[in-house]
């Protein structure tokens, strides 16, 4: 996989513009998505949940809640999901309740057949780094290389914590 396709990889955050080309490349909602929101989910909050998938998608970790989210972005869903989007938001503006954003989060990460990481990928992830600590040039390179095989893996980025 070429370097940009990791572009968002690890990211906790989008910046405040994303170009179109970053919109079609790394946020799309293919047919499929589009079905899926709407058939789980209220009309109200399909916008806010297709935000999750796609950040979800493209950097494989859960968007911090205090973010800004880029109003291009917002647009797309709304056209997207034929409704209309928010124009300035972030997660703590559109979920009201935590337990809401935390129930759709857990929705989300099956449907993207995202897990947790066990001791067993955990172990794993540690043979991997370990054979690549000689290769890297810096700890932040060697965290990007982290991301990257956890993301491959299909296995949720931890926070930095």
């Amino acid at each position: 996989m070429a370097n940009y396709e990791f572009r968002y990889v690890g990211s906790d955050t989008l910046p405040s513009r994303l170009s179109e080309f970053d919109v079609q490349q790394y946020f799309r909602l293919s047919s499929v998505d589009v079905a899926a929101l709407n058939e789980r989910f209220r009309a109200d909050r399909r916008a806010a949940t297709a935000v999750l998938l796609l950040f979800l998608r493209a950097c494989g970790r859960p968007l911090d809640r205090f973010t800004t989210l880029p109003k291009n972005l917002l647009h797309y869903v709304g056209d997207a999901l034929g409704t209309h989007a928010p124009s300035i938001a972030s997660l703590r503006s559109l979920y009201a309740r935590r337990q809401t954003l935390y129930e759709h989060q857990l929705w989300l990460k099956g449907y993207l057949g995202l897990k947790d990481v066990d001791q067993t990928a955990s172990d794993r992830l540690v043979v991997y780094l370990s054979a690549q600590a000689n290769e890297v040039n810096s700890l932040d390179e060697l965290v990007g290389t982290a991301n990257h095989w956890l993301y491959e893996q299909k296995l949720l980025i931890p926070g930095d914590r």
